[in-house]
C-alpha cells in the first residue's frame, strides 16, 4: 500500500520503528536537504512491502497534493525530491534530497510537517539567515507513539552568530528530539562571513592577536639593541 502522506520526510511508517535523520547544508545561497530513512524488516513488513511502500515521487512543496496515483508516478510542473534506495540486506536506507533556493525553503514540504510554527527568512540588507521554529518540539512524536528519535543536523560555512544546538561539531550544529523534547531550534547566520579552513586560521590567529603583537615588539626591541650595540663597538 502507497504511503498517502509524505510528512516531515523524516517519519514514514512510525509504527513500526523506523529511524530517520535529516541534514541541511547552507552555502552559496542554497538549503540543500538530504532525508536518510532506514527501515528493517520485521515479521509484519517484509523487505518487498517496505521497499514498495516508499514513494518515487514527493512534491517538494507542501502546497502540492500528493495523488495516489498507482503505479506512483511523477505529473507536470511539480518539483519532486530526487530518490535512492540502498538495500541493507535486512531492510533499506532510502534517501530524499532536493537543493532548495534559501528564499523558497520556507515553503519545504519537510519543515511545514513538523513543527507548528516556524520561520525561515533572509535578511538581504543585513546579509544574515534566520531559522527558528516553536519550543514545543516535533508534532509527529503525537501521532506516532513508537517514535523515539530524530536528529536533525544543519551545516554551514557561514558564520553563526547565535544557536542553539544540543552540540556542536565543527560547522556541524546538531538538535536531537525526543517524545519529551519541548524545545525549539533557533540560528542566526551571517551569509557575509565565510568560515572556511583558511578563514577558521586566521580568525585564531585573530583571537590572539594581542600575545603575537607582544612578541613581535619584543623581537624588534632586541634586534634594535643588537643593532645599536654593534654599531657603537665598530665606532673610529
Amino acid at each position: 500500500m502507497k504511503i498517502k502522506y509524505f510528512v516531515l520526510m523524516l517519519i514514514v511508517f512510525m509504527m513500526c520503528g523506523c529511524t530517520a535523520e535529516v541534514n541541511l547544508e547552507i552555502n552559496d545561497n542554497k538549503m540543500k536537504e538530504s532525508v536518510d530513512i532506514t527501515f528493517y524488516q520485521n515479521a509484519i513488513y517484509t523487505k518487498d512491502i517496505i521497499r514498495t511502500s516508499f514513494r518515487n515521487y514527493i512534491p517538494i512543496y507542501a502546497t502540492d497534493v500528493i495523488v495516489d496515483a498507482d503505479p506512483d508516478r511523477a505529473f507536470p510542473d511539480i518539483k519532486y525530491y530526487e530518490k535512492t534506495e540502498t538495500d541493507l540486506g535486512n531492510g533499506y536506507l532510502f534517501n530524499y534530497k532536493y537543493d532548495f533556493d534559501i528564499d523558497e525553503y520556507s515553503k519545504a514540504r519537510t519543515i511545514k510537517g513538523a513543527f507548528r510554527t516556524y520561520d525561515v527568512s533572509y535578511d538581504e540588507d543585513n546579509n544574515t539567515i534566520s531559522l527558528s521554529t516553536d519550543n514545543e518540539g516535533i508534532i509527529y512524536f503525537n501521532d506516532y507513539s513508537l517514535l523515539e528519535e530524530v536528529t536533525i543536523n544543519i551545516k554551514t560555512n557561514y558564520l553563526v552568530e547565535e544557536n542553539n544546538a544540543d552540540r556542536v561539531d565543527n560547522n556541524t550544529y546538531t538538535w536531537i528530539f525526543n517524545k519529551d523534547s519541548k524545545k525549539s531550534i533557533n540560528m542566526l547566520i551571517d551569509t557575509s562571513v565565510n568560515n572556511d579552513n583558511n578563514n577558521s586560521v586566521f580568525i585564531g590567529i585573530g583571537n590572539n592577536v594581542f600575545p603575537i603583537i607582544c612578541i613581535v615588539a619584543v623581537v624588534l626591541v632586541v634586534l634594535l639593541l643588537m643593532f645599536l650595540k654593534n654599531n657603537k663597538n665598530n665606532k673610529i
